[in-house]
């Protein structure tokens, strides 16, 4: 394969991510101190920071703001909730868009824990798209630190998704019926999975680059297509009207990355009985292998790479069977009689950067 061909790089989705109206906290919250003014003003000003940005600039200087802004928000919380003596001048509310809804449409909610967990998810979703970024530019001489990059920035988004999914989400009590997908606890679920997902198929491409045994790379992509078929599952267990809504470059994509984190099990199984001159073994593995139910994006740039990466697959396919026509002379294993199935790494060595809510800005208002 040429340079263009080469499979360095892996199927991402580029997510829209959340968009907020404007919020001024002094003007709304009534405080007694010029101090507690002044956390209300530096609150709003980090916030709106985040807003403008979130319209304008790239994913990293998302990450930046969300960093800036969150720790000012648990001060918030701290300050407002459970705090008897607060008058407001008017209803705090907040209002946020959605990757299911149409621009211009916003959700409102009158809940810090709105805001604060779709904060959560617009700063985990910038960690996903700066890997997503990542990924547009590597190439074979920057794949070794861009791999580093990519996988880490997945990790922590994994992290915040888990955080989202078993620490805020269950403190959100009265739950609106009416709120965002990116308040229900299956679209975190389904993002964590996919995050790790595509940081296991990352590391099994760096695996190959190693000359890894062809055994443990077929682990690492055996637990990627388990993440992968979770992720679709956490997403189908939503409200079929609420399904329905996912972008259908989502489904899709998700859909392909089964496919091929499947296939990709398979051929490196296939490899590893080639390697140990099983060949038999080897073409019944790779039979397995099959790509007519990929649907192919829309969007060119993904059409590219999932095209290199299942051409990369083909081509060890088609060399085996070449090979056995003209050296062999072998017949193919029953599928039901080989020697081994499908299995991931007896422990994942991808895991989630846990991600620790900062320390508050301010820790009350009066």
């Amino acid at each position: 394969m040429n340079q263009v061909e080469k499979p360095l790089k892996f199927l991402f989705i580029n997510f829209e991510l959340p968009q907020s109206k404007r919020v001024q906290f002094e003007k709304i919250i009534r405080t007694q101190t010029p101090q507690s003014s002044t956390h209300l003003s530096q609150t709003s000003l980090s916030r709106n920071e985040l807003i403008i940005i979130i319209e304008k600039s790239s994913f990293q200087s998302v990450i930046t703001a969300c960093e800036k802004y969150i720790p000012d928000l648990y001060g918030l919380m701290i300050s407002v909730e459970d705090n008897n003596s607060l008058r407001l001048n008017e209803q705090l509310s907040f209002s946020w868009s959605s990757i299911t809804g149409s621009k211009g449409s916003f959700y409102s909610g009158f809940s810090l824990r709105f805001e604060l967990i779709m904060s959560l998810v617009v700063y985990g979703l910038a960690h996903y798209n700066r890997a997503s970024e990542i990924n547009d530019c590597s190439n074979e001489s920057n794949f070794d630190e861009n791999a580093k990059l990519m996988v880490n920035h997945l990790k922590i988004a994994a992290g915040i998704f888990n955080f989202i999914t078993s620490v805020e989400l269950p403190r959100w009590m009265n739950l609106p019926e009416d709120r965002p997908i990116e308040c229900r606890q299956g679209f975190s679920l389904a993002m964590y999975e996919l995050c790790l997902s595509t940081a296991l198929s990352i590391t099994a491409r760096k695996a190959v680059k190693q000359s890894t045994s062809p055994s443990i790379i077929s682990k690492l992509h055996c637990e990627a297509w388990q993440k992968a078929e979770m992720t679709k599952q956490f997403l189908k267990d939503l409200e079929n009207s609420l399904y329905k809504k996912l972008p259908k470059s989502l489904k899709q994509i998700v859909s392909d990355i089964i496919i091929i984190e499947y296939a990709k099990t398979f051929m490196f199984m296939a490899l590893n009985s080639k390697a140990q001159g099983k060949i038999s073994d080897a073409l019944g593995y790779f039979y397995q292998v099959n790509f007519s139910k990929i649907k192919k994006p829309s969007n060119t740039k993904t059409t590219t790479i999932l095209n290199s990466i299942v051409n990369d697959v083909t081509l060890e396919q088609q060399a085996l069977s070449r090979e056995n026509e003209v050296i062999y002379f072998e017949k193919r294993t029953d599928v039901n009689s080989l020697p081994e199935k499908p299995s991931p790494m007896p422990k994942s060595i991808v895991n989630m950067v846990t991600y620790s809510p900062p320390l508050p800005s301010f820790m009350s208002i009066n």
